[in-house]
Formats: structure tokens, C-alpha cells, sequence
């Protein structure tokens, strides 16, 4: 083969290369925690605090269940939040799915939970990606809607 043909042969595969890896980045946001194997091993973690309702909190431990939906069908976890002036100082989510990939990641999800929302203000808390689980997020917020409405009671 030419040099010249040697040449735009790997500019091309180059330019093709570059294309296909653009695409994977692209199309990986889209995943969701059922059909995105690994998922669960990333570090990718959200957590926002915001001033939205932020009325008085008492101070105490707060238990609640929050549910939401998946591919798979409906989901919940039980959430126990521990709050002091308005700031969460403890946390811990029990799992309840039975099995699957339900399961697998409400368990990443409990292991990493407390690294994104100790020390954070209750009152606008909410979570989306937490150890690479992004649905069982739905359900820790439903739980937090009502841990903060029986704290402000």
C-alpha cells in the first residue's frame, strides 16, 4: 500500500474512532439502574441543599418509607434520619428489595448514602445518582418529603 493510501487509511480509522467514543459518552447518561451493568462500582454522587421550606426542624430521629418506580415494578426503602439544628448528623437505609438488580442497588445506594447527606441542611435536601443507583434516589427523597413534614410539625 501507498504511503499516501497508508496514511488517509489511519485518518480515517482515527476520525472513526473518535466518533464511536463520542457516542459511547453520550449515550451513557441514559442509562438507568436496570439496564446499566456496572452501574452500581461508579462514584457518582448528587446531593443539593437548598432554603425551600425551611421553616423550623426539631430536632430528633425520624423513620419513614419511601417507594418508587422501576422497569422492574415497584420499589421501596425504609429510611432512619437523624437531624440537629436542622442539619443531618446520621442516616441509614434499609433496603427492602427481595431481589435482582432492585436489590443490588439499593444496596450501593444504602452503603453510600451518608457520604452525601451527613453534615447536609434538611430542609432542601434531595438526592439524585448515589453509587451509581439513580432510581432508588426517588425513593430516599419520598422518605425525606416526609421526614421533613413530621420534623416540622
Amino acid at each position: 500500500m501507498a504511503p499516501s493510501v497508508r496514511r488517509r487509511t489511519l485518518g480515517l480509522l482515527s476520525g472513526i474512532s473518535v466518533v464511536v467514543a463520542l457516542a459511547a459518552c453520550a449515550g451513557a447518561g441514559a442509562a438507568t439502574e436496570d439496564d446499566a451493568p456496572g452501574a452500581g462500582s461508579g462514584a457518582g454522587t448528587e446531593a443539593g441543599s437548598g432554603s425551600a421550606g425551611s421553616g423550623d426542624l426539631a430536632d430528633g430521629t425520624y423513620d419513614a418509607e419511601g417507594s418508587y418506580s422501576t422497569p422492574g415494578g415497584q420499589e421501596s426503602i425504609q429510611v432512619e434520619l437523624t437531624v440537629a439544628d436542622g442539619v443531618v448528623t446520621d442516616v441509614t437505609v434499609t433496603p427492602e428489595a427481595t431481589g435482582g438488580n432492585a436489590a443490588r442497588f439499593q444496596e450501593e445506594f444504602a452503603s453510600g448514602i451518608a457520604d452525601v447527606v451527613v453534615g447536609q441542611d434538611l430542609a432542601g435536601l434531595s438526592v439524585d445518582k448515589v453509587s451509581g443507583s439513580s432510581l432508588t434516589g426517588d425513593g430516599f427523597n419520598a422518605a425525606l418529603d416526609e421526614i421533613r413534614a413530621d420534623a416540622a410539625a
